[in-house]
């Protein structure tokens, strides 16, 4: 068993042990009047059992036929031989009585006569039975995205039952499911290819058996407009969609603004398309109103969780002039027509999703009925907005979340690929179930497929929030790949995975621009580019050992995702050296054009590729535009590319500029693409031109190598050398600049043997380029070497910074600090507080000691945390400082913002960063040793990076890197 067993306890195996029984050939017995349901998972078994063993489907029958083995399946609710077999005490009813969606496992001996042995599944209720029945499916060998994800079946001959009784269940989250949204283009047109013109219950019976196999109730129908217009109405597109997802088991609701049981769309069909009748209760009450009644009546026959509330036309906030009085006088009419429907204001389970606006109106008084769940939500781009206090967790109703796996809106929409980073998906839903809000959990998936992990993730966490230690994604990955590639490839598939993960949690596809990772300093985007390089290596070579029968699945789930990713970043980045590139007049700007044009075209063949596989089995899934965001928030039209430069290689450059460009780390060049006024070249530069040919500073506790870069500005051959004056600064290099060679123009490495430096040197050391055209520059290194306290243990100061990752605390022993290894932006993760029960902490502190050799009395120290909001209205998350044992100065990590329920100050620019960067002036006001004490005081709190800016942090997304660490 696994480290992620515990999400489901064993009771099948392919091979025989003490007592277990096989099932090869068993018929499944199942009483007449059970739920239907329980009939449909129960044929879909008897196929998944066809599939693993390679024989002829087992019957399915009412009778207590005679067997040496049967798999008996039924709820106790309606099954006559369930309840039989308990009233025999064959079955430990009290495990499961009267529990939400529970379900048990036992070996019967002779359930009857003529029958030796069988396999009991007994339900709490009728989902409880069909979660037992899919999860005996999983166990034998069938992934629950078996045919959403292509993924095959481990084929097995035999099937045993085991000699042990499990109970599985309630879940943790009462209410778990999806909400399919933004489904055009690629999901729709998808559709409509192989389903024709409407998300019919054809389509539908595969996202029930989809969410069923997940463990999932719970729905929000399609419902976006487009293509045929006016777009998706689940309940009246094909009249088998309610009516089946009530037989299958699944809960339907509606989404945050289609309230009462109404597809937003159906507002637009007869009769209620006319011009005059718009969607404003104060024009249109009375019609309005009669369309609430009709939906409460339509739903009264099925199994629903009925949304309640209005926003206006469009999914926006409603046009009145009191938007919370006429949302008060709408929930007093919905609550009165369930009263006439079914008898009860609170006869039918309800929700009222606290989206944006309806948040702030909540927050300012609004009064919601004590049964109605209070839906919060997050801001679209998976950071929860609000959770209940201590005093709404008390509420009846509860509450619940609303999250976004994908959106559409502001800042900007991410549709494309999984941009989710797991660590943060986790750490929000960790808050949300500990914090009480454990009725509903309804996710916003797309498009579906291309949300496979993160779906899986989150409903095998709703199901169970404490089958794994918070954090440990290893170990869900593993139990992933095992179950989709086998075994032989798990590890090696779930560290792909893993490591896409963290990767993806620096920015979103969709966020990420040419200038969004910086090409001159700390070799940002060299090193961003090369760690995807390196994935994709190790994600193509690991493809040779895959088996045709897999490739489908892990080309899906592993490969595309990984390809697609290193080709939109390739060509960002290469967007970006163009455009720099041409600036400085560098002939390579014209290199990076074509491999930017190339680049583009891979995109689209790659996402064609997707669509070619299996016959086209995906077509149309992949055809999601997400380059050129340039004019809106909106996804694209069409992908596009723009801003790209070329430079005329065959002009010779002006003479005073020279042949030879000379580009160092932290500038973009001399006076890029300018006449050097002040040098030519037999002269190096001088005045205000020498920064550009000025590396950063060289110190023993600094990189331990710098570089430049020197490129031809010319169309003519030439060789080049380099050398040094000292011996200590090993450098002497020599090569030829051919301006018609595609590729990367010579790098030059400086390194120092800081043995042979003189001590207390403080100097210019000057670096001689000359070519055999005449050209002549030298480079300058600054040089300080120093030294630190033998007993020192800690981050030194380098370059006038330093930056300290939030995981290299001091005191590893502090109280209520929870590793986060990986959430966030830092290789080394994240460190937040997780409160345990009745310890009395009311938060945990974090040293951090470090040395500077700058004295300055304003430094400024950046504290970079996890983007996280205000989840508790009556408490704002607060973090703690204090320097060098002063008292404690307590902050708000949240800026308030000008209205309850909206979102914070800095938020636009920070949700896209997936940070908050907190500043504050500090006095380092001596030369020597400091200690930064930082407490965290709310659990909702995640610092990622501890940056100190003492005059020489450079412009970058990241940030500079980890700082030297001194060990005694």
């Amino acid at each position: 068993m696994d480290s992620y067993a515990k999400l489901q306890a064993g009771f099948v195996s392919p091979k025989s042990a003490a007592g277990a029984i096989s099932l090869v050939n068993a018929p499944i017995v199942i009483d007449r009047e059970d739920f239907e349901g329980i009939h449909i998972a129960a044929a879909t078994l008897a196929e998944d059992i066809a599939r693993v063993t390679g024989g002829k489907a087992p019957t399915i029958t009412p009778d207590q036929s005679p067997s040496p083995c049967v798999i008996i399946v039924g709820s106790v609710q309606r099954s006559k031989l369930i309840q039989k077999l308990v009233s025999k005490g064959c079955i430990d009813f009290k495990l499961i009585e009267g529990k939400w969606e529970t379900w048990c496992t036992a070996l019967v001996n002779a359930p009857w006569n003529g029958c030796a042995n069988a396999l009991v599944i007994c339900g709490s209720d009728k989902r409880g039975t069909i979660f037992g029945i899919y999860s005996l499916s999983e166990q034998i060998g069938v992934s629950p995205w078996y045919w959403w994800a292509d993924v095959p079946v481990k084929r097995s001959p035999s099937i045993y039952a085991l000699a042990v009784n499990t109970v599985q269940g309630p879940p943790s989250i009462k209410y778990r499911g999806i909400f399919i949204n933004d489904e055009a283009p690629a999901l729709s047109a998808w559709v409509h290819e192989k389903y024709g013109p409407k998300y019919n219950s054809e389509f539908y019976k595969r996202v029930f058996e989809l969410l069923l196999r997940l463990k999932a109730n719970f729905l929000w129908p399609a419902m976006w407009f487009g293509y045929p217009h006016p777009g998706n109405s689940f309940f009246v597109d094909d009249p088998l969609n309610q009516k089946l997802a009530d037989m299958y088991g699944i809960v339907v609701s509606t989404s945050h603004h289609e309230p009462m049981q109404r597809a937003m769309n159906e507002w637009f069909d007869e009769p209620y398309n006319e011009p005059e009748q718009s969607w404003n209760w104060i024009k249109n009450k009375q019609k309005i109103t009669k369309y609430f009644v009709e939906g409460a009546q339509r739903a009264s026959n099925f199994e629903s969780v009925i949304t309640i509330g209005m926003r206006g036309d469009g999914d926006r906030e409603m046009e009145v002039e009191n938007p919370q009085e006429v949302l008060k006088e709408v929930l007093s009419t919905q609550r009165r027509i369930l009263s006439d429907v079914y008898g009860r204001e609170d006869a039918v389970p309800q929700l009222i999703a606290l989206y944006k606006e309806v948040q702030e109106y909540y927050e300012n008084g609004l009064e919601i009925p004590e049964d109605v769940t209070l839906l919060f939500a997050d801001d679209n781009f998976g950071t929860i907005r609000r959770l209940p206090t201590k005093a709404e967790r008390n509420r009846r109703g509860g509450a619940g979340v609303y999250y976004h796996l994908e959106y559409v809106g502001e800042p900007r929409s991410y549709k494309w690929l999984n941009s989710n980073s797991l660590a943060k998906v986790w750490q929000q839903l960790d808050q949300a179930q500990r914090r009480g809000a454990d009725q509903i959990w309804i996710f916003n998936v797309g498009d579906i497929k291309p949300l496979e992990v993160p779906l899986s993730f989150v409903m095998s966490l709703a199901w169970d929030t404490n089958a794994l230690a918070l954090g440990d994604l290893p170990a869900f990955f593993e139990h992933f790949t095992a179950r989709t590639f086998g075994s032989e490839l798990a590890v090696p598939a779930a560290e792909l995975l893993l490591r896409y993960d963290k990767l993806i949690a620096l920015r979103k596809h969709e966020h990420v621009e040419p200038e969004t990772f910086s090409l001159v300093n700390y070799s940002e985007a060299d090193n961003i580019l090369a760690s995807w390089q390196a994935l994709l290596n190790d994600a193509e070579v690991l493809s040779a050992r895959v088996l045709p029968a897999t490739w489908p699945s892990f080309f899906q789930l592993v490969l595309h995702p990984i390809r697609a990713s290193h080709i939109y970043m390739s060509l960002q980045i290469c967007r970006a050296k163009n455009a720099l590139y041409a600036k400085q007049r560098r002939n390579t700007a014209n290199h990076y054009f074509n491999r930017s044009v190339a680049l583009f075209k891979a995109d689209f063949q790659l996402s064609q590729e997707y669509h070619t596989l299996l016959d086209r089995k995906w077509n149309h899934i992949m055809r999601q535009p997400h380059l050129g965001f340039r004019e809106s928030w909106h996804a694209p039209s069409r992908d596009m590319i723009s801003g790209l430069c070329l430079v005329q290689a065959s002009q010779e450059s002006n003479p005073i500029a020279g042949n030879v460009g000379v580009a160092v780390e932290g500038s973009e060049g001399v006076r890029p693409g300018l006449c050097n006024e002040e040098s030519d070249r037999t002269h190096p530069s001088r005045r205000d031109l020498v920064s550009g040919v000025t590396l950063p500073i060289m110190e023993p506790y600094g990189p331990e190598k710098r570089s430049f870069e020197l490129y031809a500005r010319g169309p003519k051959v030439l060789t080049w050398e380099v050398t040094s004056p000292v011996e200590w600064m090993p450098v002497h290099a020599r090569g030829t600049l051919d301006p018609t060679a595609e590729g990367r123009d010579p790098r030059i490495d400086v390194t120092v043997d800081w043995d042979m430096v003189p001590k207390d040197f403080d100097d210019e050391v000057l670096l001689v380029l000359q070519s055999d055209l005449g050209d002549y520059e030298h480079i300058h290194v600054p040089v300080k070497h120093r030294s630190v306290p033998p007993s020192f243990v800690g981050h030194v100061e380098a370059d006038r910074v330093l930056s300290i990752p939030a995981a290299r605390f001091a005191n590893k022993s502090a109280a209520g600090r929870s590793s986060h290894p990986y959430l966030g932006r830092e290789v080394s993760g994240a460190v937040g507080f997780r409160m345990q029960p009745d310890s009395g902490s009311k938060g945990c502190e974090l040293l951090y000691p470090f040395l500077t050799f700058t004295s300055t009395t304003k430094a400024s120290l950046h504290l970079i945390f996890t983007l996280t909001l205000d989840v508790d209205s009556t408490s704002p998350a607060l973090y703690g400082l204090s320097l060098d044992e002063k008292d404690m100065e307590i902050h708000k990590l949240i800026q308030e913002p000008g209205r309850a329920g909206e979102l914070p100050f800095g938020w636009l620019e920070s949700v896209m960063d997936c940070v908050w960067v907190r500043k504050h002036e500090i006095d380092l006001g001596y030369v020597g040793a400091h200690t930064l004490k930082i407490s965290l005081q709310d659990e909702n709190v995640a610092l990622e990076k501890v940056l100190i800016d003492v005059g020489g942090v450079r412009e970058s997304y990241l940030g500079p890197p980890e700082s030297f660490y001194v060990i005694a």
